[in-house]
Protein backbone atom coordinates (compact mmCIF):
# COMPACT_ATOMS: atom_id res chain seq x y z
CA UNK A 1 0.00 0.00 0.00
CA UNK A 2 1.17 3.20 -1.08
CA UNK A 3 0.00 5.20 1.91
CA UNK A 4 -0.70 2.87 4.67
CA UNK A 5 -3.08 4.47 6.95
CA UNK A 6 -1.57 4.55 10.45
CA UNK A 7 -3.97 3.65 13.88
CA UNK A 8 -2.92 6.01 16.35
CA UNK A 9 -3.82 4.45 20.36
CA UNK A 10 -4.19 7.69 22.67
CA UNK A 11 -5.51 6.31 26.56
CA UNK A 12 -7.20 9.05 27.88
CA UNK A 13 -7.50 9.80 31.82
CA UNK A 14 -7.40 12.92 33.20
CA UNK A 15 -5.45 14.79 31.21
CA UNK A 16 -7.64 18.23 30.43
CA UNK A 17 -4.53 20.31 30.75
CA UNK A 18 -2.42 18.41 28.53
CA UNK A 19 -5.00 16.81 26.15
CA UNK A 20 -5.28 19.61 23.52
CA UNK A 21 -1.47 19.92 23.05
CA UNK A 22 -1.24 15.66 22.51
CA UNK A 23 -4.06 16.07 19.72
CA UNK A 24 -3.14 18.50 18.39
CA UNK A 25 0.42 17.30 17.77
CA UNK A 26 -1.07 14.09 15.89
CA UNK A 27 -3.53 15.66 13.74
CA UNK A 28 -0.60 18.25 12.28
CA UNK A 29 1.44 15.10 11.76
CA UNK A 30 2.62 16.03 8.18
CA UNK A 31 1.48 12.81 6.91
CA UNK A 32 -1.93 12.71 6.88
CA UNK A 33 -3.19 9.33 6.47
CA UNK A 34 -3.79 8.62 10.04
CA UNK A 35 -6.89 7.89 12.58
CA UNK A 36 -6.34 8.97 15.89
CA UNK A 37 -8.32 6.53 18.17
CA UNK A 38 -9.19 8.55 21.70
CA UNK A 39 -9.89 5.82 24.78
CA UNK A 40 -11.67 7.81 27.69
CA UNK A 41 -10.81 5.51 30.39
CA UNK A 42 -13.52 6.82 32.70
CA UNK A 43 -11.90 10.39 33.27
CA UNK A 44 -13.77 12.49 35.60
CA UNK A 45 -12.61 15.43 34.81
CA UNK A 46 -13.09 17.27 31.37
CA UNK A 47 -10.77 15.04 29.04
CA UNK A 48 -13.63 13.22 27.35
CA UNK A 49 -15.96 16.05 26.37
CA UNK A 50 -12.67 17.51 24.79
CA UNK A 51 -12.06 14.18 22.98
CA UNK A 52 -15.57 15.07 21.40
CA UNK A 53 -14.91 18.16 20.59
CA UNK A 54 -12.15 16.70 17.92
CA UNK A 55 -14.27 14.05 16.56
CA UNK A 56 -16.91 16.81 15.54
CA UNK A 57 -14.16 18.27 13.46
CA UNK A 58 -12.12 15.95 12.30
CA UNK A 59 -13.70 12.68 10.67
CA UNK A 60 -9.71 10.99 11.52
CA UNK A 61 -10.58 10.96 14.96
CA UNK A 62 -12.71 8.20 17.07
CA UNK A 63 -13.76 8.54 20.61
CA UNK A 64 -14.18 5.55 22.75
CA UNK A 65 -15.55 6.32 26.14
CA UNK A 66 -15.46 3.20 28.93
CA UNK A 67 -15.58 2.53 32.33
CA UNK A 68 -12.27 3.07 34.43
CA UNK A 69 -10.27 -0.03 33.72
CA UNK A 70 -6.71 1.46 33.40
CA UNK A 71 -4.24 2.05 30.62
CA UNK A 72 -3.53 -1.53 29.52
CA UNK A 73 -7.25 -1.87 29.06
CA UNK A 74 -7.22 1.05 27.26
CA UNK A 75 -4.84 0.06 24.85
CA UNK A 76 -6.37 -2.87 24.45
CA UNK A 77 -9.50 -1.17 23.24
CA UNK A 78 -7.59 0.69 21.12
CA UNK A 79 -6.10 -2.53 19.22
CA UNK A 80 -9.72 -3.85 18.87
CA UNK A 81 -10.57 -0.83 16.73
CA UNK A 82 -7.69 -0.11 14.87
CA UNK A 83 -8.25 -0.03 11.29
CA UNK A 84 -4.73 0.72 10.24
CA UNK A 85 -1.51 -1.00 8.68
CA UNK A 86 0.23 0.08 11.52
CA UNK A 87 -0.35 1.04 14.92
CA UNK A 88 1.63 3.44 17.44
CA UNK A 89 1.06 4.59 21.30
CA UNK A 90 1.33 7.73 22.53
CA UNK A 91 0.27 8.89 26.22
CA UNK A 92 -2.21 11.79 26.67
CA UNK A 93 0.51 14.38 28.11
CA UNK A 94 2.98 13.64 26.05
CA UNK A 95 3.31 14.80 21.94
CA UNK A 96 4.80 13.70 18.64
CA UNK A 97 7.23 15.60 16.50
CA UNK A 98 5.49 17.26 13.20
CA UNK A 99 7.46 14.43 11.06
CA UNK A 100 7.52 11.25 12.78
CA UNK A 101 4.76 9.08 11.32
CA UNK A 102 5.94 10.10 7.62
CA UNK A 103 9.42 9.83 8.49
CA UNK A 104 9.05 6.12 10.34
CA UNK A 105 6.98 4.82 7.31
CA UNK A 106 9.42 6.01 4.69
CA UNK A 107 11.75 4.14 6.49
CA UNK A 108 9.49 1.39 7.06
CA UNK A 109 8.51 0.75 3.52
CA UNK A 110 12.41 1.27 2.46
CA UNK A 111 13.59 -1.56 4.50
CA UNK A 112 10.65 -3.57 5.08
CA UNK A 113 10.43 -3.14 8.65
CA UNK A 114 8.61 -5.45 11.08
CA UNK A 115 9.28 -2.71 13.87
CA UNK A 116 10.77 0.67 14.24
CA UNK A 117 11.81 2.55 17.20
CA UNK A 118 12.36 6.23 17.31
CA UNK A 119 13.62 7.94 20.54
CA UNK A 120 12.43 10.32 23.26
CA UNK A 121 13.64 13.57 25.32
CA UNK A 122 11.86 14.15 28.56
CA UNK A 123 10.15 17.80 28.94
CA UNK A 124 9.19 19.28 31.91
CA UNK A 125 6.30 21.80 31.41
CA UNK A 126 8.52 24.63 31.04
CA UNK A 127 9.58 22.98 27.86
CA UNK A 128 13.19 22.73 29.32
CA UNK A 129 14.30 19.05 27.91
CA UNK A 130 15.91 16.92 30.96
CA UNK A 131 17.50 14.39 29.11
CA UNK A 132 17.29 12.65 25.53
CA UNK A 133 16.71 8.94 25.56
CA UNK A 134 18.32 7.87 22.55
CA UNK A 135 19.61 4.81 20.48
CA UNK A 136 20.24 3.71 16.73
CA UNK A 137 20.26 0.42 14.90
CA UNK A 138 21.28 -0.95 11.84
CA UNK A 139 18.58 -3.38 10.51
CA UNK A 140 18.38 -6.57 12.17
CA UNK A 141 16.50 -9.63 13.00
CA UNK A 142 15.09 -10.28 16.44
CA UNK A 143 18.00 -12.04 18.10
CA UNK A 144 20.12 -8.97 17.20
CA UNK A 145 18.26 -6.30 18.13
CA UNK A 146 17.84 -8.17 21.58
CA UNK A 147 21.57 -8.52 21.60
CA UNK A 148 22.36 -4.72 20.57
CA UNK A 149 20.17 -4.09 24.20
CA UNK A 150 19.09 -1.03 22.18
CA UNK A 151 15.12 -1.93 22.99
CA UNK A 152 13.02 1.63 23.63
CA UNK A 153 10.38 -0.41 26.79
CA UNK A 154 7.68 2.07 26.70
CA UNK A 155 4.90 1.08 24.47
CA UNK A 156 5.30 4.62 22.76
CA UNK A 157 8.21 5.40 20.40
CA UNK A 158 7.55 2.51 18.42
CA UNK A 159 5.75 1.59 14.94
CA UNK A 160 4.06 -1.87 15.07
CA UNK A 161 2.36 -3.94 12.35
CA UNK A 162 -1.21 -4.41 13.33
CA UNK A 163 -1.09 -7.95 10.65
CA UNK A 164 1.59 -9.02 13.54
CA UNK A 165 -0.22 -7.90 17.04
CA UNK A 166 -3.90 -9.73 15.18
CA UNK A 167 -2.27 -12.58 14.39
CA UNK A 168 -0.70 -13.28 18.30
CA UNK A 169 -3.75 -11.99 19.74
CA UNK A 170 -1.51 -9.23 21.33
CA UNK A 171 -2.76 -7.74 24.55
CA UNK A 172 -1.59 -5.62 27.14
CA UNK A 173 -1.24 -7.35 30.72
CA UNK A 174 -4.34 -5.59 32.40
CA UNK A 175 -3.30 -7.01 35.61
CA UNK A 176 -0.05 -5.09 35.88
CA UNK A 177 0.17 -0.72 36.33
CA UNK A 178 3.91 -1.44 35.70
CA UNK A 179 6.12 -3.15 33.48
CA UNK A 180 2.81 -4.16 30.88
CA UNK A 181 4.59 -2.34 28.37
CA UNK A 182 7.51 -3.79 28.51
CA UNK A 183 6.56 -7.63 28.04
CA UNK A 184 4.29 -6.46 25.43
CA UNK A 185 7.01 -5.21 23.64
CA UNK A 186 9.09 -8.46 24.48
CA UNK A 187 5.84 -10.52 22.62
CA UNK A 188 6.12 -8.53 19.88
CA UNK A 189 10.32 -8.35 18.93
CA UNK A 190 9.70 -12.29 19.23
CA UNK A 191 7.67 -12.30 16.33
CA UNK A 192 9.46 -10.01 13.84
CA UNK A 193 11.93 -10.85 11.30
CA UNK A 194 13.44 -7.26 10.97
CA UNK A 195 13.67 -4.10 13.43
CA UNK A 196 15.55 -1.01 13.60
CA UNK A 197 15.37 1.93 16.09
CA UNK A 198 16.42 5.32 14.93
CA UNK A 199 18.20 8.16 17.08
CA UNK A 200 15.60 10.78 15.86
CA UNK A 201 13.54 12.27 18.99
CA UNK A 202 10.34 12.14 17.68
CA UNK A 203 8.76 11.82 21.00
CA UNK A 204 8.44 14.35 23.57
CA UNK A 205 7.58 12.83 27.22
CA UNK A 206 6.21 14.91 29.61
CA UNK A 207 7.55 14.53 33.16
CA UNK A 208 4.42 14.74 35.01
CA UNK A 209 4.49 13.62 38.80
CA UNK A 210 0.83 12.56 38.63
CA UNK A 211 1.39 9.92 35.79
CA UNK A 212 0.98 6.38 36.61
CA UNK A 213 4.49 5.19 34.81
CA UNK A 214 6.04 7.61 37.92
CA UNK A 215 4.51 6.24 40.65
CA UNK A 216 7.06 3.44 41.90
CA UNK A 217 4.13 1.85 43.98
CA UNK A 218 5.88 -1.30 46.09
CA UNK A 219 2.59 -3.14 45.71
CA UNK A 220 2.55 -3.07 42.46
CA UNK A 221 6.42 -3.13 41.70
CA UNK A 222 5.56 -6.81 43.71
CA UNK A 223 3.07 -8.19 41.28
CA UNK A 224 5.16 -7.10 37.80
CA UNK A 225 8.07 -8.68 39.55
CA UNK A 226 6.61 -11.87 39.86
CA UNK A 227 5.12 -11.69 36.52
CA UNK A 228 8.77 -10.99 35.03
CA UNK A 229 10.53 -13.91 36.53
CA UNK A 230 7.56 -16.34 35.29
CA UNK A 231 7.65 -14.67 32.20
CA UNK A 232 7.55 -17.54 29.29
CA UNK A 233 10.01 -15.36 27.50
CA UNK A 234 12.46 -15.05 29.48
CA UNK A 235 15.58 -17.03 28.43
CA UNK A 236 15.16 -14.79 25.00
CA UNK A 237 15.32 -11.48 26.62
CA UNK A 238 17.17 -12.67 30.35
CA UNK A 239 19.38 -9.21 30.28
CA UNK A 240 16.53 -7.31 29.67
CA UNK A 241 13.92 -8.84 32.33
CA UNK A 242 17.07 -8.74 35.07
CA UNK A 243 17.64 -5.31 34.49
CA UNK A 244 14.04 -4.83 34.86
CA UNK A 245 13.70 -6.74 38.34
CA UNK A 246 16.25 -5.06 39.94
CA UNK A 247 16.05 -1.54 38.91
CA UNK A 248 12.55 -0.78 38.27
CA UNK A 249 10.51 -3.22 40.92
CA UNK A 250 13.13 -4.45 43.26
CA UNK A 251 14.59 -1.37 43.82
CA UNK A 252 11.25 0.52 44.89
CA UNK A 253 10.47 -2.30 47.30
CA UNK A 254 13.41 -2.25 49.42
CA UNK A 255 13.99 1.81 49.46
CA UNK A 256 10.12 1.79 50.68
CA UNK A 257 10.72 -0.98 53.25
CA UNK A 258 7.84 -2.84 51.85
CA UNK A 259 9.54 -6.55 52.48
CA UNK A 260 11.95 -7.00 55.07
CA UNK A 261 14.97 -7.93 54.01
CA UNK A 262 14.74 -11.68 54.47
CA UNK A 263 11.59 -11.62 52.43
CA UNK A 264 13.07 -9.54 49.83
CA UNK A 265 15.95 -11.88 49.75
CA UNK A 266 14.02 -15.14 49.83
CA UNK A 267 12.16 -12.97 46.59
CA UNK A 268 14.88 -12.64 44.70
CA UNK A 269 17.44 -15.58 45.82
CA UNK A 270 16.69 -17.73 42.33
CA UNK A 271 18.29 -14.60 40.44
CA UNK A 272 21.88 -13.79 39.26
CA UNK A 273 21.98 -10.33 37.67
CA UNK A 274 25.02 -11.83 36.21
CA UNK A 275 24.01 -9.89 32.66
CA UNK A 276 23.68 -6.69 34.10
CA UNK A 277 26.83 -4.03 34.28
CA UNK A 278 26.82 -1.28 37.17
CA UNK A 279 25.21 1.88 36.15
CA UNK A 280 25.64 3.53 39.15
CA UNK A 281 28.02 4.18 41.60
CA UNK A 282 26.74 1.93 44.08
CA UNK A 283 25.81 -0.64 42.15
CA UNK A 284 29.37 -1.96 41.76
CA UNK A 285 29.44 -3.14 45.40
CA UNK A 286 26.53 -4.33 45.09
CA UNK A 287 27.14 -6.39 42.50
CA UNK A 288 30.24 -7.91 44.41
CA UNK A 289 28.32 -8.13 47.36
CA UNK A 290 25.31 -10.06 46.03
CA UNK A 291 27.57 -12.52 43.44
CA UNK A 292 29.80 -13.74 46.70
CA UNK A 293 26.55 -13.53 48.98
CA UNK A 294 23.15 -12.61 48.24
CA UNK A 295 21.77 -12.00 51.60
CA UNK A 296 24.33 -9.74 52.04
CA UNK A 297 24.10 -8.01 48.64
CA UNK A 298 20.07 -7.34 49.33
CA UNK A 299 21.25 -5.80 53.08
CA UNK A 300 23.34 -3.42 51.27
CA UNK A 301 20.66 -2.03 49.38
CA UNK A 302 18.39 -1.48 52.19
CA UNK A 303 21.70 0.40 53.84
CA UNK A 304 22.42 2.27 50.62
CA UNK A 305 19.10 3.00 48.77
CA UNK A 306 17.32 5.68 50.61
CA UNK A 307 20.92 7.48 51.24
CA UNK A 308 21.68 7.47 47.62
CA UNK A 309 17.98 8.77 46.32
CA UNK A 310 18.10 11.51 48.43
CA UNK A 311 21.14 12.30 46.64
Amino acid sequence: MTNPLVSIIVPVYNVERYIDKCINSILEQTYPHIELLLIDDGSPDKSGAICDRYAQKDNRVRVFHKQNAGVSAARNTGINHAKGEFITFVDSDDWLEPQCIGKCLNIINKNKLDFLQFSSKRVNDKGDILFLKTGETTILNASQYIEADQIYIAAGCSIYRTSIINATNLKFDKDLKLGEDQLFIYHYISKCKSCMRIKNTFYNYRLNPESACTINNPKECLKSMKAFQTFELRSIFERNIERGILRYFLYPIIEQRFLPAKKAYRLTKDENFNLLKPNRKFEHLFFKLYRANKFIGILYLYIILPYVNKK
